[in-house]
C-alpha cells in the first residue's frame, strides 16, 4: 500500500496537469467548431481575425505573466501583479487598435477590446491556479468554459460575428471571482522568507520582452496570416486558414508536451560530461517528432475532407487538404528543434532563426498575386518554417560540435 501511495503521489500531479491541458485544448477546438457552425463563412473569417489578436495576446500573457510567475511563485506586491496584468492588456489593446485603424476594412468595432479583457481575466485565473497546483479547479473551469462556448454559440445562435465575440467575452467574466479568491496565494507574505524570490513589474516585463520575440515571429506566419486574410475583401479565406491551423493543434500539443517532458534532462546534460547522451536523446526526439507529424499529416490529408464536414459543417466541404501531405511535418520539425535551443540556453540564436523564417514568409506573401488565398498563405508559411528549420539545424550543428564548458570542481 505504501508503494502504491508513493506512485500515486508522484504521478498524480502530472496526470492532473495533462488532463487540464487536454481539457483546455479541447475547449479551444470546440470554440472553433461552434463558431464555424454558428456563423457564415465570411463572418467566421472576420471572427477568426479577431481571435488572431487574442492569440497574439496569449503570447504576451505567457511571457509577461504566466512563465515569470511560475518561476518566482510570488509577486512582490499587489501593485506588481496588477501592473503586470495591465501591461499585457494595454499592449494587446494597442495592437488591436493599430489593426483596426490600418488593416480592418470595416468601422471601428469595440468587441475586440471586450474579447481581450475577457480572455486576460480567464488566463490570469489559470496562471494563479496553476501556481497553486489546483488542478481539479483548473479542469472544472475548462469544462465550464467549454459548456459556455456551446451554450452561447449554438444555443443562443448569435445573429452576427459581433454578437458571437461579445458573448465569448462575457462568459469569461465570472473567472474574475477566481482571481479575487486566489490572488492572496501569489502575493509574497509579510515578512517575506529570507530565501524568497519575488516578481516585480520590471522583472516581468524584461523577461516577457525576451521570451515573446521568438514566438512573435511564428505568430506572424500563423495568427498574423489569419489576421491578414480575415481583414481582406474575401474574409472567408481567413476562416479557411483558421481551420487549417486548428487541425494542426493536436499535433502541436503532443510535441510540445513531449518536448517539455525531456527538456529538464536535456538541459542538465547538454553542457556536462553526459552531453553525448543528451545529443542522442535530442536527435531521437527530433526524428520521432518529424515522423509523427508526417504520419498525422498524411492521415489528415486523406481523412480531412470528411473530418472538416463533421467538425465545421458542409460550408467547408470543398476545402483543399493537399498541403497536409507535407506541411505538418515541417511545422512539427521546427517545434522539436526549438527544444534543443532551450536546452542549450540559446534564446538569441533561436530568435535569429525565427526572424529568418518570418522574413521568407513575408517575402513570399509580398510576391504573391492578389487576391491571396489560404492555399498561397499555407505554402508561404510552409516555406518560412522550412527555412527556419534549415537555419536551426545548421546552428544546432555548430552548437553541438562546440566543446563542453569546463565543470566547476
Amino acid at each position: 500500500m505504501a508503494s502504491f501511495a508513493g506512485i500515486r503521489k508522484r504521478l498524480g500531479g502530472p496526470i492532473y496537469a495533462v488532463a487540464d491541458q487536454c481539457i483546455y485544448s479541447a475547449s479551444q477546438l470546440l470554440l472553433s467548431f461552434a463558431l464555424a457552425r454558428a456563423l457564415s463563412p465570411s463572418d467566421f473569417g472576420i471572427a477568426s481575425a479577431f481571435l488572431a489578436i487574442v492569440s497574439f495576446q496569449y503570447i504576451l500573457h505567457t511571457a509577461v505573466v504566466h512563465e515569470p510567475l511560475l518561476i518566482k511563485r510570488y509577486y512582490a506586491s499587489r501593485s506588481a501583479a496588477w501592473w503586470s496584468w495591465a501591461l499585457v492588456a494595454a499592449v494587446s489593446i494597442a495592437g488591436f487598435l493599430v489593426w483596426q485603424f490600418t488593416g480592418f476594412p470595416g468601422p471601428l468595432n469595440w468587441a475586440g477590446v471586450a474579447l481581450i479583457i475577457g480572455y486576460e481575466i480567464f488566463w490570469i485565473s489559470r496562471s494563479i491556479l496553476l501556481v497553486g497546483r489546483r488542478f481539479a479547479v483548473l479542469c472544472i473551469s475548462g469544462v465550464l468554459i467549454s459548456i459556455g462556448y456551446v451554450a452561447v454559440l449554438i444555443g443562443l445562435k448569435p445573429a452576427s460575428w459581433t454578437q458571437a465575440l461579445l458573448w465569448i467575452a462575457v462568459i469569461q467574466l465570472p473567472f474574475s471571482l477566481l482571481i479575487a479568491g486566489s490572488l492572496k496565494n501569489v502575493i509574497a507574505p509579510l515578512p517575506a522568507p529570507a530565501n524568497a524570490q519575488t516578481l516585480t513589474l520590471k522583472e516581468a516585463s524584461a523577461y516577457g520582452w525576451k521570451a515573446s520575440l521568438s514566438q512573435l515571429m511564428s505568430w506572424i506566419m500563423t495568427g498574423g496570416a489569419i489576421l491578414l486574410l480575415g481583414s481582406s475583401a474575401d474574409s472567408a479565406q481567413g476562416g479557411l486558414l483558421k481551420i487549417y491551423i486548428t487541425f494542426l493543434l493536436p499535433m502541436q500539443y503532443v510535441l510540445l508536451a513531449l518536448g517539455y517532458y525531456i527538456l529538464p534532462k536535456l538541459a542538465a546534460n547538454w553542457k556536462s560530461e553526459r552531453r553525448k547522451d543528451a545529443f542522442r536523446l535530442f536527435i531521437k526526439f527530433v526524428v520521432f517528432g518529424f515522423v509523427v507529424a508526417e504520419i498525422g499529416g498524411v492521415l489528415l490529408g486523406l481523412l480531412g475532407p470528411h473530418l472538416v464536414v463533421l467538425a465545421f459543417g458542409k460550408n467547408y466541404g470543398g476545402m483543399d487538404f493537399s498541403p497536409f501531405f507535407y506541411a505538418p511535418a515541417i511545422f512539427g520539425l521546427t517545434m522539436c528543434l526549438r527544444t534543443g535551443f532551450r536546452a542549450a540556453g540559446r534564446p538569441g540564436a533561436l530568435l535569429w532563426c525565427s526572424i529568418f523564417g518570418a522574413l521568407v514568409f513575408a517575402a513570399c506573401m509580398l510576391m504573391a498575386r492578389g487576391p491571396i488565398s489560404y492555399i498561397q498563405t499555407i505554402n508561404a508559411m510552409t516555406l518560412g518554417f522550412a527555412c527556419m528549420a534549415v537555419a536551426m539545424m545548421a546552428w544546432l550543428f555548430f552548437i553541438m560540435r562546440a566543446p563542453a564548458a569546463p565543470q566547476a570542481r
